[in-house]
């Protein structure tokens, strides 16, 4: 019988994977029409196939490493290898907005004539289509999964849902005599391409930094956690998200007066409805007794 984690590591593979498929057809499709077409749009586009590739690769190894479990030199696991390879793809998708932002500038100052503009527009086609199918999986597996490295790739494919429509815009202006607008649509996904670079680079520092999650999690979780009969109060919790999981750290206030084997059936209690609802949840709980419950402040986080 297939586990949930083998279902998990089999679908996150597979939606890595249908990125770099998806992505190397592109690349050579968009250099066949590039080559004939000399459009700098398609030029662009191409640089971002080639970035999505490489990133693709990146998002497969770190995904391949991630979902390996802990072991003797890493107790808890593998999962920030996810916010690494975000890191590395900063600094590769950089380089690539650089290189769009020259070229586009040299192609302003020394413009050439377009051809076979029917071409780019076909690979666009293409590429729409071949985008539409791969958002749609990895639609399906974040469901499946809540994967945070999947997620993050589906939301750049469906920004190139829109890029691509833009080339189409381009190239159908450009083939009316208004070949500017070729140069300035390679300007606008270089614009893209540099606001990417920021969201992927905040979203991996946050992990790497251990930022806490978000207020709505961590104000659910008390509250599933006051619900539980003989918690007192609650203080000091700490929290952050790695990769699928969130670990949860908290200082739980109970009764003095009852056992310790009371007390730990309280604690285990407060802590499986939590993982009821936040399976990938860690929780650490400390037990703090206290003499007047009656007096204690429901909860001081």
């Amino acid at each position: 019988m297939v586990s949930d984690e083998q279902k998990y590591s089999h679908l996150v593979v597979m939606a890595s994977l249908s990125s770099i498929v998806m992505a190397l057809i592109l690349v050579l499709a968009k250099m066949f029409v590039w080559f004939f077409s000399n459009s700098i749009t398609i030029l662009a586009s191409m640089t971002d196939s080639m970035m999505d590739l490489v990133t693709s690769l990146i998002n497969y190894l770190a995904v391949r490493w991630a979902i390996k479990p802990p072991d003797e030199d890493h107790n808890y696991g593998h999962a920030k290898m996810e916010a690494l390879a975000g890191l590395a793809q900063c600094a590769f998708i950089s380089a690539s907005a650089v290189f769009l932002l020259v070229s586009s500038v040299n192609r302003y100052l020394n413009p050439v004539p377009l051809v076979n503009i029917d071409l780019g527009i076909y690979v666009t086609y293409l590429a729409l289509i071949l985008t539409m199918i791969v958002v749609a999986f990895q639609t399906y597996v974040v469901r499946k999964t809540n994967s945070q490295i999947i997620a993050a790739d589906r939301l750049h494919c469906q920004s190139d849902i829109y890029s691509n429509v833009a080339i189409i815009v381009s190239l159908f202006i450009s083939s009316t005599g208004y070949e500017i607008a070729d140069v300035v649509f390679a300007l606008m996904i270089t614009v893209y391409i540099a606001w990417g670079v920021y969201g992927i680079g905040v979203r991996s520092l946050d992990v790497l930094l251990d930022k806490k999650i978000s207020n709505y999690i961590i104000d659910d979780i008390t509250s599933i956690m006051m619900a539980t009969p003989g918690v007192i109060g609650l203080h000091e919790m700490r929290t952050r998200r790695v990769g699928n999981y969130i670990y949860v750290q908290v200082h739980m206030c109970i009764d003095r007066n009852i056992s310790l084997e009371d007390a730990h059936a309280i604690a285990s209690k407060a802590q499986k409805a939590v993982l009821c609802k936040y399976s990938q949840a860690d929780i650490l709980i400390h037990m703090d007794p206290v003499n007047n419950p009656e007096k204690v402040n429901s909860i001081r986080l």
